[in-house]
């Protein structure tokens, strides 16, 4: 029976993202992470082909918790686009590192916030927003671009500590926001129809 391995790849990914986590995506090297797990580089380079492979598993892992968060919130919010919107601020408040690693470094190709109304993960969400506002759905789609856009922008201003609103100010900033969008789609919407 061959000896256990004590350097496993899940190890190295662990190990990683907890670097990435605690000092950001600089310290993501391969004697940072050696020196996390007390190995050589050697089992890093065993696992992984390149700094770069580790970088894309890393991501995936970092990306899997952002999303679990997400869901979390759009679970448990009455409303959930706005729960959903809540989380996305709040991992980027309390995972400060990971959110810049996954939306604000070049590290890797991350999708831009403005091509997330196409994401297909989105069209159940954007139809949600078109049947709670009665707004076809292009508009619908103006308005969750227009809430992510400002969703975004708070989140980056918690990661980089530029803003210090609280829960409540930020709930009825959002909520300002999608009622502003509603009424002027919809009053858009209205002119075309005349």
């Amino acid at each position: 029976m061959p000896p256990k391995e004590r350097i496993t790849e899940q190890a190295i990914v662990d190990a990683s993202l907890d670097l990435v986590r605690k000092t950001g995506i600089a310290s993501l090297h391969a004697r940072g992470v050696s020196k996390a797990l007390g190995c050589s580089v050697q089992p890093i380079f065993h696992k992984f082909a390149s700094m770069e492979s580790l970088k894309e598993a890393v991501h995936q892992k970092a990306n899997l918790l952002f999303e679990e968060q997400l869901n979390k919130g759009l679970a448990s919010h009455p409303i959930p686009f706005l729960g959903m919107g809540l989380a996305y601020i709040n991992f980027a408040k309390g995972e400060k590192e990971l959110f810049k690693f996954l939306f604000m470094s070049d590290a890797l190709p991350s999708k831009e916030v403005v091509n997330l109304a196409s994401d297909e993960a989105n069209k159940p969400i954007i139809a949600i927003i078109s049947q709670m506002t009665g707004l076809e759905y292009q508009k619908a789609e103006q308005i969750f671009l227009g809430i992510w856009l400002m969703v975004h922008g708070i989140a980056s201003m918690m990661a980089t500590n530029e803003c210090t609103l609280d829960e409540a100010q930020i709930e009825t900033l959002l909520k300002h926001t999608f009622t502003g969008l509603k009424h002027e789609y919809g009053r858009e919407e209205q002119a075309n129809a005349y």
